[in-house]
């Protein structure tokens, strides 16, 4: 292309280019060769800490070898310019940070792969203290339930105990990934940086209607005990304590056009001292329009073509089923931002166990998430001693051959070995607080084939359950009068990509076929840039991000799997018995 614009759209640990046409469609296309990639564990899982500084550092890194890659491409400098940073995250994350928005320690950050003893009590306590009327209209409003994996049990748990006493002394303010990185690059010390709509979304205290923090969470958190003790200690006296303690940052969409985030790496920040970006970036210095971040789970179903342009949008009958180190399936649903707080709290209603996330001002995300979904495979491998890949593929083939029979054969016998995939806790559908891990009916004939078996299966039947719920109350219903197209699935994910077998269980049991698309690569890197090309075209020609996006974007099937309905009722004995076993462990109302 003549003069391609390139831009940098880099999710935590990993970095994508992408070119951004001002022809339509496509709406952004992949440069080749233009990718960095840092493997790491950026969460201690269950504990759900966040390694911090190990992460921001290697965001930096991404950044220094994309640009490093453009320069080497042979490309004249005058024949291309970076136009723009994105920036997906893994979400919820929310890290503690001073006054300076300098994070104060690992120990004073909340993710979603939390599912400490701690928090669990505290989910507990907020249930009994808020009975059950309040607790559902919490997750009506925010969609969201009280859980460990959302910040407000984190928080509160963070604030009770007493060995951080220090560090809660420190924080003046709880930020995310993307804000901490967006502060530091533009230099901005001396404001209070916000955070996007999407990311305070998934902290579970986020009206995702009105897209303001939700009151009484909000009051949950600032009148708790230790919130207020560590306020007073930061000041001299308790007059000087503001009456809304205020620890939760300010909120925009991830496009607010705020001018130091337009205007490039600046050579100072606002303290006067040298930015140290500027020298480290010299193609970012002008020009360069930063972006706020957008949670992962929402930018892989744009980037899979799995998002509602309008309440007519035939792509709400797409459904993203993404299998990386996690597992989800997410539909978006056109519903844009209200500005009264006297909302219809009945336009959507979030069915038990799902949850409902605000993408952006028009977009909301719903769905259900499983903590644990390539990392049940990766488990087992290593349990089994299979983490050579041929000693896997020949494991995987045998499961699959006993898949086939399991389908054309009688209802599974009920000595099968089974398992319950919550390794790091449950999330969607049953959000038991505490809930672990289990595999069940191991004889001395158990088999390494067995067990790998038992894990892919278990991951789907989580997954089929979460399916369940939308099509029942969702993808039934006809889209402007019209009858209700048929749903398919688009994949995602290297785990699932890569697993033939996943992919002909996941068809099976949900009933739907399911696509892999030829442009969704690094899906969450696409969307994000899918994204940041519509407000670029939105701020440059004046239309807005429902215009850019008038048209449904077109399948590029590059392999399809067909369901097998006749293996209906293999899965629903599968299904039934996997909640069965749940429910023995971990009766739904019992954590």
């Amino acid at each position: 292309r003549h003069n391609p614009m390139a831009e940098l759209c880099p999710p935590v640990g990993g970095g994508g280019g992408v070119d951004v046409s001002s022809d339509p469609s496509p709406l952004v296309s992949r440069m080749e060769g233009f990718s960095h990639t840092i493997p790491m564990a950026a969460v201690v899982p269950n504990v759900g800490f966040i390694r911090i500084n190990e992460v921001l550092a290697a965001i930096d890194e991404c950044i220094d070898e994309m640009l490093i890659l453009l320069s080497k491409s042979g490309m004249p400098d005058s024949s291309y310019r970076v136009v723009a940073i994105g920036f997906t995250t893994f979400v919820m994350n929310l890290v503690g940070v001073d006054t300076y928005g300098n994070p104060v320690g690992d120990a004073a950050t909340c993710s979603y792969a939390c599912n400490r003893d701690d928090v669990v009590k505290e989910c507990k306590t907020l249930r009994d203290k808020l009975g059950p009327k309040k607790v559902n209209a919490i997750y009506r409003r925010t969609g969201s339930p009280i859980h460990v994996s959302y910040a407000l049990p984190q928080l509160l748990a963070f604030y009770r105990n007493p060995d951080n006493q220090g560090i809660a002394k420190q924080i003046d303010k709880w930020q995310t990934i993307s804000s901490i990185c967006l502060q530091r690059w533009s230099g901005r010390y001396g404001i209070q940086m916000p955070i996007s709509f999407s990311e305070a979304s998934w902290t579970g205290m986020l009206n995702f209607r009105t897209c303001h923090w939700d009151d009484l969470a909000v009051d949950l958190l600032e009148t708790c005990d230790g919130v207020v003790q560590y306020s007073i200690a930061r000041e001299e006296n308790w007059e000087e304590v503001d009456d809304e303690i205020d620890l939760l940052p300010p909120m925009v969409d991830f496009d607010a056009a705020l001018p130091f985030l337009r205007e490039g790496i600046p050579r100072y920040n606002d303290t006067g001292s040298i930015n140290s970006y500027w020298e480290r970036w010299p193609k970012l210095r002008s020009t360069v329009n930063l972006f706020y971040g957008v949670g992962d789970g929402a930018a892989a179903n744009i980037g899979s073509k799995c998002s509602a342009n309008s309440s007519s949008s035939l792509n709400s009958h797409r459904i993203a089923v993404t299998i990386g180190t996690s597992a989800a399936a997410r539909v978006c649903l056109y519903l844009p931002m209200s500005a009264s707080f006297d909302t219809d709290e009945n336009d959507i209603l979030v069915p038990p166990g799902l949850f409902c996330y605000r993408v952006h001002r028009d977009l909301v995300l719903l769905g259900g998430a499983l903590t644990d979904g390539g990392s049940v495979i990766e488990w087992s491998r290593s349990l089994l001693n299979l983490q050579r890949d041929d000693l896997f593929s020949a494991c995987l083939e045998k499961a699959s051959q006993k898949y086939e029979k399991n389908c054309t054969s009688a209802p599974s016998e009920p000595k099968k070995v089974a398992m319950i995939p919550f390794l790091s806790g449950e999330r969607s559908v049953g959000f038991r607080s505490g809930a672990r891990g289990c595999i069940a009916g191991l004889t001395r004939e158990t088999t390494p084939v067995d067990i790998t078996y038992a894990c892919l299966e278990s991951v789907i039947l989580r997954l089929g359950c979460v399916l369940q719920l939308m099509k029942e109350k969702y993808l039934s219903q006809p889209i402007e009068g019209n009858a209700p197209s048929r749903s398919i699935i688009v994949a995602s994910g290297n785990a699932l990509e890569r697993n033939a077998l996943w992919r002909k269980m996941l068809a099976d049991c949900s009933s739907m076929d399911v696509v892999i698309d030829g442009d969704a690569s690094e899906g969450a890197s696409r969307g994000v840039a899918v994204l940041v090309a519509g407000s670029l075209h939105q701020a440059g020609l004046g239309m807005s991000m429902t215009t850019f996006r008038s048209t449904d974007e077109p399948l590029v099937v590059a392999n399809v799997t067909k369901s097998n309905l006749a293996s209906e009722k293999h899965w629903r004995t599968a299904m039934s018995a996997q909640e069965s076993l749940i429910d023995c462990l971990y009766p739904l109302n019992s954590i």
